[in-house]
C-alpha cells in the first residue's frame, strides 16, 4: 500500500520579485501546493472511516467487486461483506489503522484493518491471495457506484437477500482458484 496522498488545495498567497528593466517589482500570486504520487495521476476513487481519521484513495478501478455470504462476514459486517479488490500497491492509506486477524474460509489469515476511534471496516488483506486487498463497500465516498458480480459462501447465504441481476458467478464456498483466476485474468486486462 502506497501511503502519499495525491491532492490539491490553496495556501495562500506570497510575493514574488519580477526582474524589470530598470527595476524589480514585486508581485502577490497565490500559491497552490499539489501533492501527487509518483505518477502524477488523479484520485479516481477514496474513502475513509466514519470519524475520518483514517482515507485512502486510488487511481484505479477494482480488479473484482465480491460478496461473501459466510458467517464470519455477517458476524463482523452486518449481513454480508462485499469488498472491492485492489492490488496491494494501488491503494494509498493516511492514517493508522488497527488490525484484527481472524482465519478465513480457506483457514488461512485474514487480516482486517479498522479504524481504533470509530470501528470502521476499511479493508483486509487476506493472505491466501498475496498481493491483493479488498476495500470493504462502505468505506468508499461513494459506495454505490459499485456492484458484486460475483458472490461466495451461497450455502449460507440468508434467504431474504436478493441482488438484482449484477452478479455473474456464484459459489457454494471460498473458491479460492476461482477467484484468484480471476484476479489475474482481470489483472492481465488492465495492461
Amino acid at each position: 500500500m502506497r501511503s502519499q496522498p495525491h491532492f490539491g488545495f490553496f495556501v495562500g498567497h506570497c510575493v514574488l520579485p519580477i526582474c524589470l528593466e530598470g527595476g524589480v517589482e514585486y508581485a502577490h500570486k497565490p500559491i497552490f501546493l499539489f501533492i501527487s504520487n509518483t505518477r502524477g495521476t488523479m484520485i479516481k476513487h477514496q474513502g475513509g472511516c466514519h470519524c475520518g481519521q483514517i482515507r485512502f484513495t486510488t487511481e484505479y478501478d477494482p480488479i473484482m467487486v465480491a460478496q461473501c455470504n459466510c458467517s464470519r462476514c455477517r458476524r463482523l459486517f452486518g449481513a454480508v461483506g462485499v469488498s472491492t479488490i485492489f492490488g496491494s500497491n494501488e491503494v494509498e492509506i493516511t492514517g493508522t489503522p488497527k488490525k484484527y486477524t481472524f482465519n478465513g474460509g480457506s483457514s488461512m489469515p485474514v487480516h482486517l484493518y479498522f479504524c481504533s476511534e470509530c470501528g470502521t471496516r476499511l479493508y483486509a488483506v487476506p493472505e491466501v491471495m498475496e498481493g491483493f486487498m479488498g476495500v470493504i463497500l462502505g468505506a468508499f465516498d461513494d459506495s454505490v457506484q459499485f456492484e458484486p458480480r460475483a458472490e461466495i459462501f451461497t450455502n449460507y447465504k440468508m434467504k431474504w437477500l436478493r441482488d438484482n441481476g449484477c452478479i455473474k458467478e456464484s459459489f457454494e464456498e471460498a473458491a479460492v482458484m476461482e477467484r484468484l483466476q480471476a484476479l489475474m485474468e482481470n489483472l492481465d486486462q488492465r495492461g
